[in-house]
Protein backbone atom coordinates (compact mmCIF):
# COMPACT_ATOMS: atom_id res chain seq x y z
CA UNK A 1 0.00 0.00 0.00
CA UNK A 2 1.15 3.49 -0.87
CA UNK A 3 0.62 5.98 1.94
CA UNK A 4 0.74 9.75 1.38
CA UNK A 5 0.35 12.21 4.23
CA UNK A 6 -1.78 14.95 2.66
CA UNK A 7 -2.01 16.79 5.98
CA UNK A 8 -0.29 16.18 9.31
CA UNK A 9 -1.21 19.22 11.37
CA UNK A 10 -3.87 20.09 13.92
CA UNK A 11 -5.95 23.24 14.31
CA UNK A 12 -3.57 26.18 14.61
CA UNK A 13 -0.63 24.34 13.04
CA UNK A 14 1.15 25.62 9.94
CA UNK A 15 0.70 22.27 8.18
CA UNK A 16 -2.66 21.08 6.87
CA UNK A 17 -5.34 19.23 8.79
CA UNK A 18 -4.73 15.50 9.31
CA UNK A 19 -5.58 13.56 6.16
CA UNK A 20 -4.01 10.45 4.64
CA UNK A 21 -4.31 9.06 1.12
CA UNK A 22 -3.93 5.34 0.41
CA UNK A 23 -3.15 4.06 -3.09
CA UNK A 24 -4.46 7.35 -4.52
CA UNK A 25 -8.04 6.09 -4.06
CA UNK A 26 -8.89 6.02 -0.36
CA UNK A 27 -8.82 9.20 1.74
CA UNK A 28 -8.91 9.13 5.53
CA UNK A 29 -10.56 12.38 6.68
CA UNK A 30 -11.28 15.47 4.59
CA UNK A 31 -10.78 18.51 6.78
CA UNK A 32 -10.51 22.18 5.93
CA UNK A 33 -8.32 22.89 2.88
CA UNK A 34 -7.74 19.25 1.89
CA UNK A 35 -9.41 19.49 -1.54
CA UNK A 36 -7.06 22.30 -2.58
CA UNK A 37 -4.11 20.42 -1.07
CA UNK A 38 -4.96 17.34 -3.13
CA UNK A 39 -5.02 19.44 -6.29
CA UNK A 40 -1.76 21.16 -5.40
CA UNK A 41 -0.07 17.78 -4.95
CA UNK A 42 -1.32 16.43 -8.29
CA UNK A 43 -4.14 14.18 -7.13
CA UNK A 44 -7.23 14.44 -9.39
CA UNK A 45 -10.37 14.51 -7.30
CA UNK A 46 -12.05 12.01 -9.60
CA UNK A 47 -9.46 9.37 -8.68
CA UNK A 48 -10.66 9.21 -5.08
CA UNK A 49 -13.24 6.45 -4.80
CA UNK A 50 -13.77 6.25 -1.04
CA UNK A 51 -13.36 8.50 1.97
CA UNK A 52 -13.58 7.55 5.64
CA UNK A 53 -14.52 10.24 8.16
CA UNK A 54 -13.35 9.34 11.66
CA UNK A 55 -15.58 11.84 13.50
CA UNK A 56 -17.68 14.95 13.01
CA UNK A 57 -15.25 17.74 13.86
CA UNK A 58 -14.74 20.33 11.13
CA UNK A 59 -11.02 19.67 10.71
CA UNK A 60 -11.93 16.11 9.68
CA UNK A 61 -14.98 16.54 7.45
CA UNK A 62 -15.24 20.27 6.71
CA UNK A 63 -14.13 20.11 3.05
CA UNK A 64 -16.91 17.76 1.93
CA UNK A 65 -19.00 20.69 0.58
CA UNK A 66 -16.01 21.75 -1.53
CA UNK A 67 -15.60 18.19 -2.80
CA UNK A 68 -19.25 18.27 -3.82
CA UNK A 69 -18.82 21.60 -5.60
CA UNK A 70 -15.74 20.35 -7.42
CA UNK A 71 -17.61 17.28 -8.63
CA UNK A 72 -20.51 19.54 -9.66
CA UNK A 73 -18.38 22.05 -11.59
CA UNK A 74 -16.43 19.38 -13.46
CA UNK A 75 -19.36 16.95 -13.78
CA UNK A 76 -17.36 14.04 -12.38
CA UNK A 77 -19.23 10.85 -13.12
CA UNK A 78 -17.00 8.38 -11.26
CA UNK A 79 -18.74 7.59 -7.95
CA UNK A 80 -17.37 8.47 -4.53
CA UNK A 81 -18.51 6.85 -1.29
CA UNK A 82 -18.05 8.73 1.98
CA UNK A 83 -18.28 6.59 5.11
CA UNK A 84 -18.74 8.20 8.49
CA UNK A 85 -20.57 8.26 11.82
CA UNK A 86 -24.34 8.49 12.10
CA UNK A 87 -25.48 12.02 11.38
CA UNK A 88 -22.83 12.62 8.70
CA UNK A 89 -25.23 13.33 5.84
CA UNK A 90 -27.44 15.67 7.88
CA UNK A 91 -24.43 17.53 9.27
CA UNK A 92 -22.86 17.98 5.83
CA UNK A 93 -26.14 19.26 4.44
CA UNK A 94 -26.48 21.78 7.28
CA UNK A 95 -22.89 22.95 6.71
CA UNK A 96 -23.48 23.23 2.96
CA UNK A 97 -26.59 25.34 3.54
CA UNK A 98 -24.60 27.71 5.75
CA UNK A 99 -21.80 28.04 3.19
CA UNK A 100 -23.91 28.05 0.00
CA UNK A 101 -27.57 28.61 0.92
CA UNK A 102 -30.15 26.96 -1.32
CA UNK A 103 -27.69 25.08 -3.53
CA UNK A 104 -27.43 21.66 -1.88
CA UNK A 105 -30.03 19.80 -3.95
CA UNK A 106 -28.78 21.24 -7.25
CA UNK A 107 -25.16 20.38 -6.48
CA UNK A 108 -25.86 16.93 -5.04
CA UNK A 109 -27.97 15.97 -8.07
CA UNK A 110 -24.82 16.25 -10.22
CA UNK A 111 -22.14 15.45 -7.59
CA UNK A 112 -23.89 12.23 -6.51
CA UNK A 113 -21.87 11.80 -3.33
CA UNK A 114 -22.90 8.55 -1.66
CA UNK A 115 -23.01 9.01 2.13
CA UNK A 116 -22.77 5.75 4.08
CA UNK A 117 -23.27 6.05 7.83
CA UNK A 118 -22.13 3.30 10.17
CA UNK A 119 -21.97 2.33 13.81
CA UNK A 120 -19.54 -0.52 13.25
CA UNK A 121 -17.54 -1.76 10.28
CA UNK A 122 -16.22 -5.30 10.60
CA UNK A 123 -13.81 -6.22 7.82
CA UNK A 124 -16.10 -4.47 5.34
CA UNK A 125 -15.06 -4.64 1.69
CA UNK A 126 -15.18 -1.15 0.15
CA UNK A 127 -13.76 -2.29 -3.21
CA UNK A 128 -10.29 -2.86 -4.67
CA UNK A 129 -9.86 -5.69 -2.15
CA UNK A 130 -9.68 -3.08 0.62
CA UNK A 131 -11.28 -3.97 3.96
CA UNK A 132 -12.18 -1.65 6.83
CA UNK A 133 -12.67 -2.38 10.52
CA UNK A 134 -13.71 0.40 12.88
CA UNK A 135 -13.09 0.84 16.61
CA UNK A 136 -14.77 3.38 18.84
CA UNK A 137 -12.13 5.54 20.53
CA UNK A 138 -12.27 8.24 23.21
CA UNK A 139 -12.22 11.80 21.92
CA UNK A 140 -13.35 13.92 24.84
CA UNK A 141 -17.10 14.53 24.91
CA UNK A 142 -17.66 13.76 21.22
CA UNK A 143 -19.31 10.42 20.49
CA UNK A 144 -18.88 8.49 18.36
CA UNK A 145 -15.29 8.89 17.25
CA UNK A 146 -13.56 6.09 15.41
CA UNK A 147 -10.17 4.57 14.89
CA UNK A 148 -9.72 2.31 11.88
CA UNK A 149 -7.77 -0.54 10.41
CA UNK A 150 -7.37 -0.54 6.63
CA UNK A 151 -6.40 -3.95 5.21
CA UNK A 152 -5.17 -4.63 1.70
CA UNK A 153 -2.66 -7.02 0.13
CA UNK A 154 -2.23 -8.79 3.49
CA UNK A 155 -1.05 -5.55 5.11
CA UNK A 156 -2.86 -3.56 7.81
CA UNK A 157 -2.60 0.16 8.53
CA UNK A 158 -4.04 1.38 11.82
CA UNK A 159 -5.44 4.87 12.37
CA UNK A 160 -6.14 6.18 15.84
CA UNK A 161 -8.26 9.06 14.59
CA UNK A 162 -8.47 11.73 17.27
CA UNK A 163 -8.26 9.91 20.60
CA UNK A 164 -6.69 9.84 23.99
CA UNK A 165 -4.69 6.71 24.83
CA UNK A 166 -7.31 4.04 25.50
CA UNK A 167 -7.86 0.30 25.13
CA UNK A 168 -8.97 0.65 21.51
CA UNK A 169 -5.62 2.19 20.60
CA UNK A 170 -3.81 -0.89 21.90
CA UNK A 171 -6.16 -3.12 19.90
CA UNK A 172 -5.49 -1.16 16.70
CA UNK A 173 -1.72 -1.23 17.22
CA UNK A 174 -1.60 -4.93 18.06
CA UNK A 175 -3.46 -5.87 14.87
CA UNK A 176 -1.68 -3.48 12.49
CA UNK A 177 1.64 -3.62 10.68
CA UNK A 178 1.93 0.17 10.75
CA UNK A 179 -0.07 2.64 12.87
CA UNK A 180 -0.71 6.35 12.32
CA UNK A 181 -1.36 7.97 15.68
CA UNK A 182 -2.71 11.27 16.97
CA UNK A 183 0.04 13.31 18.66
CA UNK A 184 -1.53 16.72 19.12
CA UNK A 185 0.12 17.77 22.36
CA UNK A 186 3.20 17.23 24.49
CA UNK A 187 1.22 15.68 27.33
CA UNK A 188 -1.79 13.36 27.51
CA UNK A 189 -5.23 14.94 27.20
CA UNK A 190 -8.78 13.63 27.56
CA UNK A 191 -9.33 14.07 23.83
CA UNK A 192 -5.88 13.59 22.25
CA UNK A 193 -2.66 11.71 22.72
CA UNK A 194 0.57 13.54 23.36
CA UNK A 195 4.26 12.97 22.86
CA UNK A 196 4.42 11.33 26.29
CA UNK A 197 1.88 8.74 25.10
CA UNK A 198 3.84 8.09 21.91
CA UNK A 199 7.06 7.56 23.87
CA UNK A 200 5.26 5.08 26.10
CA UNK A 201 3.60 3.27 23.20
CA UNK A 202 6.77 2.93 21.15
CA UNK A 203 8.59 1.36 24.08
CA UNK A 204 5.76 -1.09 24.70
CA UNK A 205 5.56 -1.97 21.00
CA UNK A 206 9.22 -1.69 20.03
CA UNK A 207 8.70 -4.28 17.27
CA UNK A 208 6.03 -2.15 15.59
CA UNK A 209 6.37 0.89 13.31
CA UNK A 210 4.46 4.16 13.65
CA UNK A 211 3.85 7.59 12.19
CA UNK A 212 2.35 10.57 13.97
CA UNK A 213 -0.22 13.08 12.75
CA UNK A 214 -2.55 15.86 13.96
CA UNK A 215 0.49 17.67 15.40
CA UNK A 216 0.84 21.15 16.80
CA UNK A 217 4.04 22.79 15.54
CA UNK A 218 5.77 22.71 18.92
CA UNK A 219 4.87 19.05 19.45
CA UNK A 220 6.29 18.19 16.03
CA UNK A 221 9.53 20.03 16.76
CA UNK A 222 10.02 18.36 20.12
CA UNK A 223 9.20 14.90 18.74
CA UNK A 224 11.75 15.34 15.96
CA UNK A 225 14.41 16.08 18.57
CA UNK A 226 13.65 12.76 20.30
CA UNK A 227 14.69 10.78 17.18
CA UNK A 228 12.48 7.86 18.18
CA UNK A 229 13.75 4.82 16.31
CA UNK A 230 10.45 3.25 15.24
CA UNK A 231 8.48 6.47 14.65
CA UNK A 232 8.16 8.58 11.50
CA UNK A 233 7.33 12.26 12.11
CA UNK A 234 5.99 13.12 8.65
CA UNK A 235 5.48 16.48 6.99
CA UNK A 236 2.67 17.21 4.56
CA UNK A 237 3.38 15.46 1.29
CA UNK A 238 5.63 12.72 2.65
CA UNK A 239 5.10 9.27 1.14
CA UNK A 240 5.92 5.73 2.17
CA UNK A 241 5.10 2.28 0.86
CA UNK A 242 4.06 -0.55 3.16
Amino acid sequence: MKIEFIGTGSIGATQSSASTLIDNKLLIDMGNGIIKKLKQTGHPIQDIENCLITHLHGDHFGDIPYLMLDRFFYKIEAPIHIYGPKGLKKTVRELFEILFPGDYETVQEIAKVDFIEFEKMEHENIGNETYITSYEVQHGKLKPAYGLIVEKDNKKIGFSGDSCYCEAIDTIIEQSDFSILDMAWMESKKSHMGLEDILKITKMYSHKKFATTHMQDYTREQAQKQEIENVMIPDDGDKIEL
